[in-house]
């Protein structure tokens, strides 16, 4: 609670930005409830959680975080279409994590490393993915190499949240959505854990705000 309250803005503007995208994320919950809204609203409010965030970054003159933001808004809005434009989802969230990596190996590199049992950890997340993705080879079906790519893309991003000195609330940020993503892509390929909807939405935001609220006001941008 405390690493929010640090970084939680103090201008009524960016306040009201933030609740705003926490309100649609927490409506957008109610969707793996039955509650979900008429097409095309339901995708306007899944993506308007992250779509805000990015507006917050943008505000906060952080434009390469605000810019992997809105491409994840842009992967939201394809991850709730036909199923037809999933590799434009999965590539908008690629990218989202690639303008992360940059972000995070810039800390690495200008902040230094984290130390202590950060190379443990690090090694620890990146063998568990390396394992779940040979797992979930023989389902990815025709989108083998675009879902392997992606998976190989978050684990770097989240190899070097940990390596680096990057704000902590960022690191998590980071860890949560290798959460989701795992959770994900177990539901979405090997048809397994159709209860935990929304255990990947409530991680996937929160993962997505904690980056948000974690870079968006640091020099190292």
């Amino acid at each position: 609670m405390t690493l929010i309250t640090q970084t939680w803005p103090n201008d009524r503007v960016s306040r009201l930005i933030l609740t705003a995208s926490g309100l649609f994320a927490l409506v957008y919950l109610f969707d793996d409830f039955g509650l979900s809204a008429p097409f095309p609203a339901n995708v306007v409010i899944k993506a308007a959680g992250v779509a805000l965030l990015a507006a917050y970054a943008f505000r906060a003159g952080h434009l390469v975080l605000a810019v992997g933001l809105a491409l994840g808004a842009l992967g939201d809005v394809f991850l709730a279409l036909d199923a037809s434009v999933l590799p434009l989802g999965i590539a908008a969230f690629g990218l989202g994590h690639l303008v992360y990596i940059w972000l995070f190996a810039r800390w690495r590199m200008e902040a230094g490393p984290r130390g202590g049992l950060s190379r443990i950890a690090a090694l620890a997340v990146a063998l568990a993915g390396l394992a779940m993705m040979n797992w979930l080879q023989p389902h990815f079906g025709e989108l083998q190499i675009a879902a392997s790519v992606y998976n190989g893309i978050i684990l770097v991003m989240a190899v070097l949240a940990i390596l680096g000195r990057s704000p902590l609330l960022a690191m998590i940020g980071a860890l949560l959505f290798v959460v989701s993503d795992s959770v994900l892509a177990i539901r979405l390929f090997a048809g397994e854990l159709d209860w935990a909807g929304p255990v990947v939405w409530i991680c996937y935001y929160l993962g997505q705000a904690a980056i948000t609220l974690g870079l968006a006001h640091q020099p190292t941008t």
